[in-house]
């Protein structure tokens, strides 16, 4: 079963579960005798808010890596984080009922244990049993992926060896490629097919169907070179090397075998995924903007009365394929700030050094931050009226860092890759940079593996974790 497919089909019947649990749960609710169908009216719009909650549940399964294939193939790992998903969703659903006190929230106990048993047993047999069932099936049909392993290391033949072991893993190694001048050694008696500039005409000679590169010591640029061969081709590739470690380490990496790897995949055409994430992100701005706009009131007027100068801070930013557009933020800083030649000295220092390697730190020259500007950058309300660019389309909620034409000017080429789709107002590059610190290039990694991975679970997840950010007073760390 292909991965790409497999994620589709999970998130999916997750969702048809989630909902499906429900609805038995609820048809089990003790009901006052004599009460007929009419009586129940209530009970369609409790079921209509599950089909939109189990949405943004699907982030929280995507946050314990329910979609990952090293937890789909650890079943006690794979039991404990189906476990957690299952109570953080009955936990978090009454939560939001104690919240909201709406008359579409249940409020039967009896039902949301009902829920949450059913729930954890049906995924618990659907994805440790039936889901492995299928992959069998799939792997003893042929269905496995036939690929070529690009490297010449120790690492890309136990990479070969294992999957030779491992039938079932979805992989079928037909041949390996070496990215030197050396010929690798046979491993298993799959083929040497040469190099990577051959793997035009090796497709049709070999039905190959994708691309394992393997490598440990690729520059930033001829992975990404490579990689982009590889997805023009095949339209995915799975990477191992040192310059994209940070991903490996992170949540967003996947294992084959132990060995972590990332999977890259071209830019998302798909119709039905642009229409949600645009309808998503337009209503998602707009009720932010309605729910929040005593806020907004509130903070511009304390800007006003606070500094002299614009309430707005409003410069050029680089958009989609780079293409400029007007960034909107509260002004927390005394105007002429931007024009502050040592903190753009510092900016051109952190890109050129060391290739983009030194780590990032909050550029800012605190002698120019005002006192409202110290507080609402803490609590990231500075950012707030980058929902009216969302609203206009020139961002997304969540996609790349936005930067300014000179920071980009300054960039390699790799990293413009990640302009290929909107900036956002968060993504990878936030959640991780407010840990334990990110380089350059580490921050255009997230970004193009956020480009090129992009989902509504994934979404979900990123915009779950900016909120735990700012309500712990990080999000101008990470900024």
């Amino acid at each position: 079963m292909k991965r790409s497919r497999t994620i589709l089909y999970l998130l999916f019947t997750d969702w048809a579960i989630l909902v499906g649990t429900f609805i038995v749960a609820l048809h089990f609710r003790p009901y006052d005798k004599g009460m007929n169908l009419i009586s129940r009216h209530h009970v369609v719009p409790e079921i209509v808010q599950v089909f939109l909650y189990s949405i943004l549940v699907l982030g929280v399964f995507s946050m314990f890596g329910l979609y990952k294939r090293k937890i789909l193939f650890l079943p006690f790992t794979h039991f404990f984080n189906i476990l957690r998903g299952s109570i953080i969703t009955i936990l978090l659903y009454a939560l939001l009922n104690v919240l909201f006190k709406a008359n579409y929230f249940v409020e039967s106990r009896w039902v949301l244990l009902q829920w949450g048993f059913l729930l954890l047993t049906v995924l618990t047999i659907h994805r440790i049993y039936i889901l492995r069932l299928l992959y069998k099936i799939f792997s003893s049909a042929n269905m496995s992926r036939r690929v070529v392993v690009i490297g010449d290391t120790e690492l890309s033949k136990q990479f070969v060896e294992e999957c030779k072991k491992n039938p079932d893993c979805g992989i079928q190694v037909v041949g390996m490629m070496a990215i030197g001048i050396t010929k690798p050694q046979v491993v298993d008696n799959v083929p040497f097919l040469g190099v990577p500039s051959t793997l035009p005409e090796n497709i049709p000679l070999y039905n190959l169907e994708g691309a394992v590169i393997c490598n440990p010591n690729l520059s930033h640029q001829r992975l990404m070179d490579l990689a982009e061969k590889c997805i023009q081709l095949f339209g995915w590739v799975d990477i191992h090397s040192d310059n994209s470690s940070a991903l490996q380490k992170a949540d967003t990496a996947d294992a084959f075998f132990d060995i972590p790897f990332i999977r890259m995949h071209g830019i998302s055409d798909n119709l039905f995924l642009k229409a949600w994430k645009r309808g998503f992100d337009f209503v998602a701005a707009l009720l932010g903007i309605l729910l929040l706009s005593p806020l907004l009131i509130a903070t511009a007027i304390a800007i006003k009365l606070n500094s002299p100068g614009s309430v707005f801070y409003v410069k050029k930013r680089v958009g989609k394929n780079g293409k400029l557009f007007d960034f909107y933020k509260f002004r927390s800083m005394a105007v002429g700030a931007d024009q502050d030649e040592t903190r753009n000295g510092q900016i051109k220092e952190f890109i050129q050094n060391g290739n983009g390697d030194t780590k990032m730190q909050k550029v800012v020259n605190t002698a120019y931050v005002t006192s409202v500007g110290k507080f609402i950058r803490k609590w990231a309300i500075d950012e707030l009226p980058q929902l009216f660019n969302v609203l206009k389309g020139d961002m997304a909620l969540v996609g790349p860092r936005p930067v300014p034409q000179n920071e980009y000017d300054l960039e390699d080429e790799w990293h413009r890759q990640r302009f290929r789709i909107p900036p956002g107002c968060t993504g990878l590059w936030k959640l991780y940079a407010s840990k334990e610190g990110v380089t350059f290039n580490e921050t255009a990694l997230y970004d193009i593996y956020y480009s090129r991975n992009m989902n509504p679970a994934m979404d979900i997840m990123i915009i779950f974790g900016t909120v735990f950010l700012i309500l712990r007073g990080r999000a101008d760390v990470s900024s």
